[in-house]
């Protein structure tokens, strides 16, 4: 497995990539979000270990450009930015963890084992699957959708995500808790409003009016609920 460690401290680099490689990874290491990005583009890694506090680009600046980008590889923030702001802020974004510094070993290898499981069994379920719910049609390894009209469109890894968890519970509530911690992992982030912006994403792209949504209705203070037909 390859990680992707994004961090300017030296001290806290070579800690990282001694934990990491004792336990097989294969860790690579850059101390700037430039550089990173410049890896990125030649080979994804496995998981990508990413510090806050960097020069030039940020952590969450440079976070936010992957996501803008629709880079499928899990992030784990590992940074001494402990506060509560900053905490809610990076999985608020969509990051898989967020660890802060000081930390115990152990710890950090079973945050990144389980990221990396729930990442493995995403993909898993995509691959060649496609998912039928009334007149939608859901190509998950393509991320396409046929809707009712006709119309085929493209969606995102992560609004794929969300739409197939509906449609795979058509007419029925789902909660947005069940969504967030499907989805992102997030079980201690219940304030998040991340489900709330793909909800909005996707209505955008598969309602004839977005405003008033016939597929995807909200069930005030619970939850959403997809309607096929």
């Amino acid at each position: 497995m390859k990680i992707l460690l994004v961090d300017d401290e030296p001290v806290n680099t070579k800690f990282i990539q001694l934990i990491l490689t004792e336990e097989g990874y294969e860790v690579t290491a850059v101390d700037n979000s430039r550089g990173a990005y410049a890896l990125l583009q030649k080979q994804l890694p496995d998981l990508i270990l990413l510090d806050v506090n960097m020069p030039q680009v940020n952590g969450f600046d440079f976070y936010r450009r992957l996501h803008e980008q629709d880079y499928d590889v899990p992030v784990i923030f590992v940074t001494g930015r402990g506060v509560l702001e900053d905490r809610l802020q990076g999985l608020r974004m969509g990051a898989d963890d967020y660890i802060v510094k000081p930390f115990d070993p152990a710890e950090l290898l079973a945050r990144i084992q389980a990221v990396l499981r729930r990442y493995r069994k995403a993909k898993a379920l995509a691959v060649g699957q496609v998912l039928r719910s009334g007149a939608f049609e859901l190509n998950l390894a393509d991320l396409q959708v046929s809707l009712p009209d006709q119309r085929c469109i493209s969606l995102t890894p992560r609004e794929m995500k969300v739409l197939a968890m509906l449609a795979s519970h058509a007419d029925q509530i789902v909660p947005r808790e069940e969504l967030l911690s499907a989805i992102w992992g997030e079980e201690d982030d219940r304030d998040s409003n991340i489900v709330d912006v793909y909800i909005r994403r996707l209505r955008l792209k598969i309602e004839r009016d977005p405003a008033n949504p016939h597929y995807i209705q909200s069930a005030r203070g619970i939850g959403y609920r997809f309607v096929s037909k």
